[in-house]
C-alpha cells in the first residue's frame, strides 16, 4: 500500500483515539481489512497529502462491466469545527454502469412549412388585411393602413417576387385628360422607414418599378407580408376606387407571376361644398346676348372653409356643321364669362383645364366661408363666335373649398345666331 494512504488511515484512527475520552471511534470493519482492500483499489495520491474536502470512497474493481462493483467502507466527512466527530464507515453500493446509449443532443427544430396551403396547381396568392371591399376612404382625410400578404401555394420556389400595390383608373379623378388617376400617395414600409409612391397606375408599367426595391424570394408554402398606407388628396370626387395588388418577375417587368387581388373601396368626402344655380337653362345669342346665372355656394360642414371659389367649365366641342373636326373647336377666346363685382361686370380669363375643357380662372374669386354660411356669385356667359345656330352646349357649375370639389350642376342653354 502507498505510504501516504497508510499514514492517512493511521491519523484517522489516532485522532479518534485521542478524542475517545468523550466519544469512542466506531469501526464496522477491522483496520487490516481496510488496509488490504486499499492495497488493491487505491491509486497514488496526487494531492500533496492535502485533506480532501469530502471523504474519498474506496471501491474494489468490478468483476464485470454489467454487474455493480462492491465497494469498501468509506470514512465519513471530516468533522466541522463545532461538532465532535464520529468516524463511521458504512457500505455504499456503487452505481451500476449504464448500458444505455447516450442521449443525442437536441437541435432546434426547423421551421415547419405550412403544407396545408400547398395545393395542386397552386401559385402565388394575395390577401389584403385591413382594407376591405366597400371600405370608406375619406378624400383629404386620415391615412388608411393595411397589409398585403403574398403566399406561395405551389410546389416551386420563386427566387424573385416584385410586390406592387396601386390604384386602378379612377372615375372620380380630378383630372382625366391623359388618364383617370386618383390624386394621393401610397406608402410601403421598408424596414423602419416608409417609401412613398404615386397612388395610381397611370398609363404604362412604370408603377411596377416602384416595387423592385422590395423584391423577395418565396419558397413553396412560404408567405411574405408588407405594410402599406394610403392617403387620398382632397380633390378626389366620390366614387369607387379599386386598389390592386400584384406580383411580378424582377427579370421581366411585364410578366405577372401572381394572381391579382383587387379591393373596391368607396371614396367619400364629408367636406364638400354645396352648389345651387338659378337662371337655368338660359339662352345665348352668338356675339350678342349672354345668359345670366347666380351661383350659390354653401358650407354644410361644422368647420370653416379657408378658401372657396366657384367653377364654370365647358367641354371642347367640335362644330358639327363644318365637317372639319380638327380645326373648328370653341377656343378660350370664344367663350365670354363675366362676374358681377361691386355692381360692375368684370371679365374672367378662360383657359383649358386638366380635363381639356374650357374653364374660368377663379383665383380672384376666392373667399373664406364660415361653417353653415352661404356666399353667391352672379355670372354672364356668352359665345362670341365659332358656334353653329341650333346647337346646345353643356355648362358645368361647381365650386372648390380647400381643394374639396362640389358636385357639379349641368346647365344646357340654347344657342342661336
Amino acid at each position: 500500500m502507498n505510504a501516504s494512504v497508510i499514514n492517512r488511515f493511521a491519523k484517522i484512527v489516532t485522532a479518534g483515539s485521542a478524542k475517545g475520552r468523550s466519544r469512542r471511534l466506531a469501526l464496522t470493519l477491522p483496520l487490516a481489512a481496510v488496509i488490504a482492500t486499499g492495497a488493491v483499489g487505491c491509486t497514488p495520491d496526487t494531492t500533496n497529502n492535502a485533506a480532501p474536502s469530502t471523504a474519498p470512497t474506496l471501491s474494489a474493481p468490478a468483476a464485470a462491466p454489467s454487474t455493480p462493483a462492491p465497494t469498501a467502507t468509506t470514512p465519513a466527512p471530516a468533522p466541522s469545527a463545532t461538532a465532535t466527530p464520529t468516524a463511521t464507515l458504512t457500505e455504499t453500493p456503487a452505481p451500476a454502469p449504464s448500458t444505455a446509449a447516450p442521449a443525442a443532443a437536441k437541435t432546434p427544430a426547423a421551421a415547419k412549412t405550412p403544407a396545408s396551403v400547398v395545393k395542386p396547381g397552386g401559385g402565388i396568392e394575395i390577401r389584403f388585411d385591413g382594407l376591405n371591399t366597400g371600405q370608406k376612404i375619406e378624400a383629404g382625410g386620415a391615412t388608411v393602413s393595411f397589409t398585403v400578404t403574398w403566399t406561395n401555394t405551389g410546389t416551386r420556389r420563386y427566387d424573385s417576387v416584385v410586390p406592387v400595390v396601386a390604384a386602378q383608373q379612377y372615375e372620380g379623378a380630378a383630372c382625366s385628360i391623359i388618364a383617370q388617376m386618383a390624386s394621393g400617395t401610397i406608402e410601403r414600409k421598408d424596414g423602419n422607414t416608409w417609401k412613398e409612391f404615386p397612388i395610381s397606375q397611370g398609363t404604362g408599367m412604370d408603377y411596377v418599378m416602384g416595387g423592385k426595391s422590395a423584391t423577395f424570394p418565396l419558397a413553396s408554402g412560404a408567405s411574405r407580408t408588407i405594410q402599406y398606407r394610403i392617403h387620398l388628396g382632397a380633390d378626389n370626387r366620390p366614387g369607387t376606387l379599386a386598389v390592386e395588388a400584384a406580383g411580378y418577375d424582377s427579370v421581366n417587368a411585364i410578366h405577372e407571376i401572381a394572381k391579382k387581388k383587387i379591393v373596391d373601396t368607396k371614396v367619400v368626402d364629408t367636406h364638400m361644398p354645396k352648389v345651387t344655380v338659378t337662371g337655368a337653362p338660359g339662352a345665348l345669342v352668338v356675339g350678342k346676348q349672354a345668359a345670366q346665372y347666380t351661383v350659390k355656394v354653401t358650407n354644410p360642414t361644422k368647420a370653416a372653409f379657408r378658401q372657396v371659389a366657384p367653377t364654370i367649365s365647358l367641354p371642347t366641342v367640335v362644330d358639327p356643321a363644318s365637317g372639319d373636326y380638327t380645326k373648328h373647336f370653341i377656343e378660350p377666346a370664344d367663350l365670354v364669362v363675366e362676374v358681377q363685382d361691386h355692381g360692375q361686370w368684370r371679365p374672367l380669363a378662360v383657359d383649358y383645364d386638366c380635363d381639356g375643357n374650357l374653364a374660368i380662372d377663379a383665383a380672384s374669386l376666392n373667399r373664406a366661408l364660415p361653417a353653415g354660411a352661404t356666399t353667391e356669385y352672379t355670372f354672364r356667359v356668352g359665345v362670341d363666335k365659332g358656334w353653329t345656330t341650333g346647337n346646345k352646349f353643356n355648362l358645368s357649375f361647381g365650386a372648390t373649398a380647400d381643394q374639396h370639389r362640389a358636385a357639379t350642376v349641368k346647365i344646357t342653354p340654347t344657342v342661336t345666331g
